[in-house]
């Protein structure tokens, strides 16, 4: 779950990239950005939901079990907890798609900080230098070859 710092510190991001989507034009890198956005923003409500979630069931667990049961009723009670931890895992192993793969990636992404926008920016930075690169070989073999080409005779006149 987010700290809140960690939070604080997402939102700061979003709020970033909105920034930088807000003044571009190019439509992969408008793309690019509102991928990330959204995966941010979903992972934002995960930890939301996940931990509303979490504190709830603490809750209805440590009711459950410390409710005055005693002896073999408060044994009963644990390993019926124990079952539905064990169909709930079932049940999510089984959950159809629905459709949501790529918002599960786009939030997949967001999990191990991978940023579509920076790798976009990476690929674009590495296809100039290799660009620039090739137009410094070809003008060297262009010098090179001109100044390896035999001169010609210079013809006297008489």
């Amino acid at each position: 779950m987010l700290s809140r710092h960690e939070f604080l510190s997402e939102v700061e991001q979003i709020r970033t990239w909105r920034e930088v989507l807000i003044g571009t034009n190019d439509e992969h890198e408008r793309r690019t950005l509102v991928e990330d956005i959204v995966g941010k923003i979903l992972l934002a409500c995960w930890h939301g939901v996940k931990s509303e979630i979490v504190q709830v069931l603490r809750e209805v667990v440590n009711q459950y079990i410390n409710d005055e049961p005693v002896g073999p009723e408060r044994e009963y009670r644990v390993n019926q907890l124990s079952d539905i931890r064990g169909a709930f895992r079932q049940a999510i192993d089984h959950i159809p798609d629905g459709g949501l793969n790529p918002l599960r990636r786009i939030m997949d992404d967001a999990v191990h900080r991978v940023s579509k926008h920076q790798l976009l920016l990476t690929e674009r930075a590495e296809l100039a230098s290799q660009s620039n690169e090739a137009r410094h070989t070809l003008k060297r073999k262009r010098e090179t070859s001109v100044s390896a080409e035999p001169s010609s005779p210079v013809k006297v006149k008489r």
